[in-house]
């Protein structure tokens, strides 16, 4: 929804000079022109407030609108924002594994409202044993976030390509861990790697 203003201004001819638009993205400087738009301020948010050009005779009143883009919404005053929700990471942590090293709990502790909607996992593999994959149990707290107690591929899952793997995971307090618990399929032997980046996407309220 844009914001509309009253101001004073004049017409030639008996023509009505109203000027009804959308300004977002208008980069002219102020003046005073003779036809055509001007510039005659800016509002609290910074955005221009534009009336008809300059024309002589008897006064009439124009009518003008600027638009503020709806992720602006929620301002209250300049400076001062509402509660609102957007979608952010939740980094969960780092792992190599490897033959001393073959199990890990990936974990991140929120610190404001959040619902998981997104595992992503990226794995960079060194060695000829290094073809494991890894398997987990997600945890909100102490809830299993599965349908059944059997670790899934969270590879295949989290992988960043997947289509279709959206999750609407149980909503967490702040403090709550989300945790995977996770192994690998096959046993790592001499100096094979396998490395392990977790994050997690999801609506949080900021």
């Amino acid at each position: 929804m844009g914001r509309h203003f009253e101001v004073v201004g004049d017409e030639d001819d008996g023509v009505s000079g109203d000027v009804m638009g959308d300004v977002m993205g208008y980069a002219g400087p102020m003046g005073d022109y003779e036809g055509g738009a001007q510039v005659v301020g800016y509002d609290d948010d910074g955005y221009p407030v534009v009336v008809s050009g300059k024309r002589r005779g008897r006064r009439n009143v124009s009518s003008v609108q600027v638009q503020r883009p709806g992720w602006r919404q929620t301002t209250l005053a300049p400076g001062v924002i509402a509660p609102d929700q957007g979608l952010l990471p939740l980094p969960m942590g780092n792992f190599t594994f490897a033959l001393a090293a073959q199990t890990n709990t990936f974990q991140g502790q929120i610190q404001k409202p959040f619902r998981g909607e997104r595992l992503l996992v990226t794995t960079v593999r060194a060695g000829a044993t290094s073809v494991a994959r890894i398997l987990g149990l997600l945890f909100v707290g102490t809830d299993l976030a599965q349908l059944d107690i059997s670790p899934v591929d969270i590879e295949q899952l989290g992988a960043p390509g997947a289509f279709g793997v959206r999750l609407t995971m149980k909503p967490a307090q702040p403090g709550v861990f989300i945790r995977i618990v996770s192994t690998l399929s096959n046993a790592l032997a001499g100096t094979d790697t396998i490395f392990a980046s977790v994050q997690l996407l999801g609506r949080n309220l900021h």
